[in-house]
This record gives C-alpha cells, structure tokens and sequence, in this order.
C-alpha cells in the first residue's frame, strides 16, 4: 500500500501498463465496514485500485461545517492501509474548483480503466460526462452490505454518537 502524489500517477500507469487500473475518489471520514467493502467490490474491476481522498477543504463545503471528523492526513494513512487499496493520494486542491473537475485532471494523468462510484454518488450526469470521450469506463455499484452488517455510514455512525446510543 502506497501514499503517492498526484504528479506520481503517470508514472503508476506506465508501471502497470499491462494490468487494469481501478479509480475511485471519496471524502472517507471516519472509515468502517462499508468503505472496506465498497474497496472489495472497486478492486474486483482492476488490478490495481487507486483511491482518492478528498481534502479537508472540499469535505467542510459539501458535508458541512462539522465536517470532517477526521483531518485529510489521518483518512489518507487510514485508506492507504486497506488491504484492497493498492495506491492512495490526496486531493490537494484547496480551492473552490469543482472536485469533479479535479477528478477529470487524474483521468487525463493516470488513465484508469474504470472510475467507480456508488449509485447514490452526487450529480451523477455529471459524472457520466467526464469519462465521455476517454477509455475509462464509469461503473455504478448499488450499495450493498451482509445481512450481519448493520446499515452502517458515516453520518449514521456521527449520529449513534451524538444520541448515546449503540
């Protein structure tokens, strides 16, 4: 497992010319089972699974001023030592650029063969708009979890906290 920089991901791609690249991107706060099994399903499309980590920045404005629970450097280690997660990196563009916009720029870099997301990721025709033209194929998963899982997510998990419950 392996922290890179984005200026790294070309030279990740010419390592791994021959094997498929899976590419996926989240805010992963306060990481649990259904991040790991979200990494389970996304490696089963590549080779190689590269993840990234949204900043700290994008994270407060799209989840809100409580957010994140966890600094950009603490979710990057935690992402990069999940078993599936072959590389991890970090968004570093503090900005008010649009993340999607941000995620095309690796597109152009890394050139993976699949970009991964849950189907409940936001505005999804946009997210279909930037594979158009590039080899990359979009992938949409359901999101799913074992009967002997709970329905578990972050803002489930910030929640049972702030209520005292189990």
């Amino acid at each position: 497992m392996s922290i890179i920089d984005i200026k790294d991901l070309p030279s990740i791609r010419e390592k791994h010319k021959n094997e498929k690249i899976a590419f996926c991107a989240g805010a992963f706060d306060l990481v649990h089972a259904g991040h790991v099994l979200f990494f389970e399903d996304c490696k089963k499309y590549g080779d190689i699974l590269v993840v990234m980590v949204g900043n700290d920045f994008n994270l407060k404005n799209y989840k809100g001023e409580e957010r994140p629970i966890l600094n950009q450097y603490v979710r990057l280690k935690m992402i990069s030592s999940l078993k599936p997660v072959d590389y991890a990196l970090l968004d570093l563009d503090a900005s008010d650029k649009d993340f999607l916009a941000i995620i095309r720029s690796v597109f152009i870099e890394l050139k993976p063969d699949f970009y991964i997301v849950n189907a409940d990721a936001f505005d999804m025709p946009r997210r279909y708009e930037l594979v158009k033209g590039l080899p990359t194929k979009l992938v949409v998963l359901e999101r799913t979890c074992p009967p002997e899982f709970e329905d578990i997510s972050t803002t489930g998990i910030i929640k049972k906290i702030r209520e005292g419950k189990k």
